[in-house]
């Protein structure tokens, strides 16, 4: 079950339509804020609507946010991003994002995230 608490979020321009890419880890761009690219990269945080690039894109920088995981995910695991901006079980080398608060069984999945945006991560 996928759920929200106490979100701390701020406000951003949108790099582009980023209409697609509700609940994904996001960076700051030179225009924005755009969709993460890079595997265990630094996010800023995860887009909670889904701005045109005539819209603000609302960033969730801390608290428990809805996160679109790419691949199945254990509850309790530190996650990262992909380079499609999803949520993966993070690799010891990569920045964490997060800690994963329920399971997700495949790719797709919407789960809650305790985010704790690019904190070493100690796998």
């Amino acid at each position: 079950m996928a759920y929200e608490e106490k979100i701390q979020q701020i406000t951003l321009e949108a790099d582009g339509d980023q209409s697609a890419n509700q609940y994904k880890f996001m960076v700051l761009g030179a225009d924005g804020v755009a969709l993460n690219t890079t595997a265990g990269g630094a996010c800023v945080g995860v887009l909670q609507n889904k701005p045109t690039d005539t819209q603000s894109a609302i960033i969730a920088v801390g608290g428990v946010a809805k996160v679109e995981a790419g691949d199945a995910v254990a509850r309790g695991a530190d996650v990262q991003s992909n380079a499609t901006g999803l949520a993966i079980t993070a690799a010891a080398a990569d920045f964490s994002q997060g800690t994963a608060l329920a399971a997700a069984a495949a790719a797709g999945d919407i789960i809650p995230v305790l985010l704790r945006p690019n904190a070493q991560n100690n796998a």
